[in-house]
């Protein structure tokens, strides 16, 4: 198999062998005649041969070793100071390399668009058996690049950690690349970069006021054109502020977009088990003809009454468990007993001689735990709240307060929700926001105003009518909501009437820095600005490392 296309330039092939996971191809160097690097004179006079090693790129998933034999020769000049020199072969590979410079260029596409560990890891599944430090320093040594200075330049800033530090990115609007990187966004910063780089026309930015100045002063003839969508979200952040004032107006809108209910005035008597209670409306306690004692009133009787009329109709302990909504093993024991069996009465107490006593309050509607607390601690009662409470609480709840009519409770909405919703033509309004909105709009002039001159704003700049800017800030200063909004279009009135009329805008520049943002995560905490820049900039390297 002839293998010299595969071969790097200037070598002829001598042997090969093949191990487990590798390929090794002995190659001797076809120049005979070596250069001094010192006097430059050439000689052809052999001082001895020796061997380097080098990697180059993987085949079919194994790795390539060249075992290179290349020459020393000796120099002519008697005056030289270099006697002996190596023969040099900087077409493939760089001094005291042990790759080839294409396995070197792999590396470093690798490296630029994954990064150190995962280049590393991508490498090892190709052949290339590399470090994530190797991949790093590989990176680093890409050269920096210098670019054309663009007519049309893209200006924003990029958090390396928000709220904290800051960069800029600047980028070619007509390429649609990056160019280049700034530390920090000082106007000072930016203002010596433009100065650098003359010929700019236009250059879109943000609302910041550091940029503007930085511009004006360093290309006084460069159009400059506010970003559209921070226009628009000044204008939303500007709407919510002026809705923050408006609450009470918010809530009464609220309110009147809810029906109210029909009030319910009458007065409910609820019991455990309708059908199966005992009468409660005499004065004294219910007496069961056959014991002469009071008829247990706690919830448990009535579920045992009604078991045992289900029992005696042939209705099996499933079929009551369901329809009674109790526990299966409750009804099974109901149908084993012949009476029923109440529960132990609270012990350590004399809270039993009091018991008929507390029946009859009952019966006559008291109910306040409290109130019977105090009326039989005075008849000599030596027991705490807590067991008067767990004794009173099998007793039935004859009579509740008269039922208020329900509460009318509103929608809540946040003063951003609002200030979308006011976005949106009455068309577009959600059917279940129609009546909130319309109260809103309707009985508040204030708000109907702010929203009128936000509809009017964004149908400007969608239609590119910046004529008439001039004619809504004159409308807009008289608005509570929108005058200071309206003061800051005015000391940026030139960009901003661009940003309506011109068809360049800083969209892709925002795409870039998003970009950039993922490139900056992936490197969290682990790499320096130097090697961002490069990263952010990787796209227009296409050339091999120097």
């Amino acid at each position: 198999m002839d293998l010299s296309p595969l071969l790097p330039p200037g070598f002829l092939f001598c042997n090969q062998k093949f191990t487990h996971d590798s390929l090794v191809i002995g190659l001797i160097a076809t120049d005979a005649v070596g250069t001094c690097p010192l006097c430059q004179t050439p000689t052809s006079r052999v001082h001895s041969f020796y061997q380097r090693t080098l990697a180059d790129l993987p085949m079919g998933g194994k790795r390539i070793k060249l075992l290179l034999r290349l020459r020393k020769f000796f120099c002519p000049l008697a005056d030289c100071p270099r006697k002996v020199f190596a023969q040099s072969c900087n077409s493939v590979c760089k001094p005291y390399a042990r790759r080839l410079l294409r396995a070197d260029q792999q590396i470093q596409t690798i490296g630029l668009q994954a990064g150190a560990k995962p280049g590393a890891r991508l490498c090892q599944t190709i052949g290339q058996s590399v470090s994530a430090s190797t991949v790093l320093r590989v990176i680093r040594k890409t050269p920096r690049l210098v670019v054309e200075t663009p007519k049309r330049l893209g200006v924003d800033d990029f958090a390396f950690r928000k709220g904290r530090n800051y960069g800029t990115i600047l980028i070619d609007l007509d390429g649609h690349k990056p160019i280049d990187l700034l530390p920090d966004r000082e106007g000072k910063t930016l203002e010596t970069w433009l100065q650098n780089h003359p010929g700019i026309e236009l250059v879109t930015r943000d609302r910041s006021s550091v940029y503007a100045s930085a511009i004006s002063s360093a290309c006084p003839d460069a159009v400059q054109v506010a970003d559209r969508w921070h226009l628009l979200k000044n204008l939303s952040e500007a709407v919510e502020r002026f809705l923050d004032t408006q609450r009470p107006a918010i809530q009464e809108a609220a309110l009147a977009g809810v029906q109210p209910a029909e009030n319910q005035a009458a007065t409910t008597v609820t019991t455990l088990m309708e059908t199966d209670l005992p009468q409660t409306t005499t004065e004294q306690p219910v007496l069961s003809p056959t014991q002469n004692q009071p008829i247990p009133t706690e919830k448990r009787y009535a579920v045992y009454q009604r078991t045992k009329e289900l029992q005696r109709e042939g209705h099996g302990i499933r079929a009551v468990a369901r329809h009674l909504g109790a526990a299966r093993n409750t009804i099974k024991q109901y149908f084993r007993q012949d009476q029923f069996v109440p529960r132990p009465k609270p012990k350590r107490s004399n809270l039993l001689n009091y018991e008929t006593y507390l029946r009859k309050r009952w019966v006559e509607g008291e109910t306040n735990v409290k109130v019977l607390l105090e009326e039989i601690k005075a008849q000599g009662y030596n027991g705490e709240y807590t067991i008067l409470t767990t004794f009173l609480a099998d007793y039935p709840r004859l009579v509740q307060e008269p039922a208020l009519p329900p509460a009318q409770k509103g929608v809540r909405y946040s003063s951003r929700q609002v200030s979308r919703l006011l976005g949106l033509p009455e068309c577009d309004w959600p059917v279940k926001e129609w009546a909130f909105l319309s109260y809103l709009v309707g009985q508040n002039e204030a708000i109907g105003q702010v929203r009128d001159l936000c509809l009017r704003f964004k149908v400007m700049m969608k239609d590119k009518k910046p004529d008439e800017l001039a004619q809504w800030c004159k409308e807009a200063s008289g608005s509570v909501g929108l005058s200071n909004f309206e003061k800051g279009l005015r000391q940026d009135y030139a960009a901003v009437q661009q940003a309506i009329g011109s068809i360049w805008s800083n969209g892709q520049t925002e795409g870039q820095v998003n970009r950039l943002k993922t490139l900056k995560r992936q490197m969290y905490g682990k790499a320096s600005f130097d090697l961002l820049r490069i990263r952010v900039l990787a796209r227009n390297w296409t050339g091999p490392p120097k």
